[in-house]
């Protein structure tokens, strides 16, 4: 598969816009007052995937943008019910 086009190249098509990270969470062990501490790491991505951004508030410009970014996350919510029960009620609790 092609990689997917800068800005440039597709202006108003599908082009890269997102710099995407993983966030990992790691418990490091209590404090003094027993009190459980962790530390985030940011690690990247894997270089050969593909990720799409989509953006669920309300606060966007476009408002056909945002009804259709969430329509797609509870499609999503809807395909997953099975396989990640938390996820789906979570995402539909959130955003249906």
């Amino acid at each position: 598969m092609n990689k997917i086009p800068t800005q440039i190249e597709s202006p108003t098509g599908l082009h890269q816009r997102f710099y995407i990270q993983k966030i990992d969470v790691k418990y490091i062990g209590d404090d003094f007052f027993g009190n459980p501490e962790y530390e985030t790491v940011f690690k990247p991505v894997d270089e050969n995937a593909e990720y799409f951004v989509l953006r669920l508030d309300e606060n966007g410009r476009d408002p056909k943008h945002i009804s259709a970014c969430r329509k797609a996350i509870l499609t999503y919510a809807k395909e997953i019910k099975e396989h990640l029960p938390e996820l789906s009620k979570d995402l539909t609790e959130r955003y249906g």
